[in-house]
């Protein structure tokens, strides 16, 4: 099936599908290199159910293994690069792969090569097409961040991608005209799966940087000159897309923003509401994909802490103790190598592990990881609900709110902080939240840090957060008035 696209869409209307730096590429084109790909992958033994792990940084070289790998029918492992040899060995030796590609073998498919008159010569017959055609089987492996124990790796059948293309496609009103620029990367699910393939399969195209670092200033100017109508980016993206000078100089109102990977600071999207941009907020993990809701942006400007009303075919409820438990043809079949993981209700609905609430309108709103909500002194926290106050604190550049193990409380709420004023004191702090927070909301501790740790998405990471805390008090972090644990 997603090995098609590519050459239904030249049929159809070979237009420009993947645009880089001054490169293009027709669907046309992308259907003969993705062949060239496969060939190639062929001669070096890899066949069909075989898992290939990738580590590239180039976007471009990234999209051509993929559909190379899928017309071979093999599974795609891409990884963050950036991880290190202890990460790349855990998963060599979990999902036991053929081959392992990094930017240097991938960068032997050049641009000169695969667009030769001579790139039909590898193209496959209708009934090869149709001998890989098997949806259930994996297409992707996908390794969640490991912020809780070891890393797993969610099974991504062909079938989950191509519903939730289809759902994004109909849920958004995406058509053919529509182009965006993909900066999160492709060794996650948001990179592929929130705007790149949708777009792919619906005819619109997609603008990729040169490698998967995210630049403020370049992706502003990009999204202006290439006439991008949609864009995706997680709160550090916009935060620091909005407080680039281009910002105010640049005209973006063609684009629509949404933001997903955690909940958007309400004074980030008020930057993007002052300029009369369109913004909405979305909700998505690795098991079920990123496009999980849609809130239209006249609507989200009311209530932008909700991410609205679950997209066409899937299916939603709240379990007695909040969690968000998601139903349909676009979640994922498990966890590889993990029989003992059991993230299905009986019934067959994904356990998020998210609280969640839903509104008399019947809009939902995300409260809390369910295992980052602090329970103190016998009473529920949610760490995000802090964490919002905190930010709407003039002299609060960004903050972090977790718990710890605390004798008296059973669990201390703990906030770090990085401040824009380093005469601010901790009583300060703490007497401000006063006034907006229920006492026992209000941290035991505040830390003054230099910077918050994030995963290489941009998420906070409270596992990170707690252990720094426990083992040093966050004395690698601190700033130069800042304060480790009592």
């Amino acid at each position: 099936m997603l090995e098609g696209v590519l050459a239904y869409r030249a049929r159809i209307a070979d237009s420009i599908a993947i645009e880089q730096s001054s490169r293009s590429f027709t669907f046309s084109e992308l259907e003969a290199a993705s062949n060239y790909v496969a060939r190639r992958l062929l001669e070096m033994g890899v066949r069909r159910g075989d898992r290939v792990v990738t580590l590239i940084r180039d976007p471009l070289s990234h999209v051509l293994t993929f559909f190379g790998v899928r017309k071979v029918g093999a599974v795609l492992v891409p990884i963050n690069p950036r991880l290190g040899r202890s990460f790349l060995d855990f998963v060599v030796k979990d999902v036991s792969p053929v081959l392992v590609i990094d930017d240097y073998l991938a960068s032997g498919v050049k641009s000169e090569d695969i667009v030769r008159p001579d790139a039909r010569d590898y193209s496959f017959t209708y009934e090869e097409r149709l001998s890989l055609d098997e949806t259930k089987e994996p297409a992707m492996i996908l390794y969640t961040g490991g912020t809780t124990g070891l890393p797993k790796g969610a099974i991504i059948p062909e079938s989950a991608i191509i519903w939730n293309s289809i759902i994004t496609i109909l849920s958004w009103g995406l058509t053919s005209r529509d182009c965006t620029v993909v900066s999160l990367p492709l060794y996650h699910t948001g990179g592929w799966n929130v705007l790149l393939l949708p777009l792919l399969l619906v005819g619109g195209r997609a603008v990729l940087p040169e490698v998967d670092k995210f630049d403020p200033d370049w992706t502003i100017r990009t999204l202006h000159d290439k006439g991008c109508t949609i864009y995706m980016g997680v709160p550090t993206m916009l935060e620091a897309i909005s407080r680039s000078p281009l910002f105010d100089k640049v005209d973006l109102s063609n684009v629509t923003f949404i933001s997903g990977g955690g909940p958007l600071p309400p004074s980030v999207a008020e930057r993007f509401f002052r300029k009369g941009y369109r913004m909405f907020q979305g909700y998505g993990l690795t098991e079920a994909g990123p496009n999980n809701f849609y809130i239209s942006p006249e609507r989200y400007v009311k209530k932008p802490k909700s991410v609205g009303k679950p997209l066409m075919f899937v299916k939603m409820k709240l379990s007695d103790d909040g969690e968000l438990l998601i139903r349909g043809p676009h979640v994922f079949q498990g966890y590889w190598n993990r029989p003992e993981e059991k993230p299905f209700t009986d019934d067959g609905y994904l356990r998020t592990g998210d609280l969640f609430t839903v509104d008399e309108d019947g809009d939902f709103y995300f409260l809390d990881r369910k295992k980052d909500m602090i329970k103190t002194g016998g009473e529920n926290v949610y760490s995000t609900e802090v964490e919002e106050a905190l930010r709407q604190l003039p002299y609060v550049e960004d903050a972090a709110v977790f718990g710890v193990p605390d004798e008296r409380w059973g669990e201390m709420v703990v906030a770090v902080v990085v401040r824009r004023k380093k005469e601010v004191t901790e009583d300060e702090v703490k007497n401000d939240l006063k006034r907006v927070l229920a006492s026992y909301k209000v941290p035991k501790r505040v830390i003054f840090v230099r910077e918050i740790p994030k995963t290489p998405v941009g998420k906070i990471s409270k596992k990170e957060l707690r252990e720094a805390y426990l083992r040093d008090g966050f004395r690698e972090y601190l700033d130069e008035a800042g304060q480790g644990p009592r």
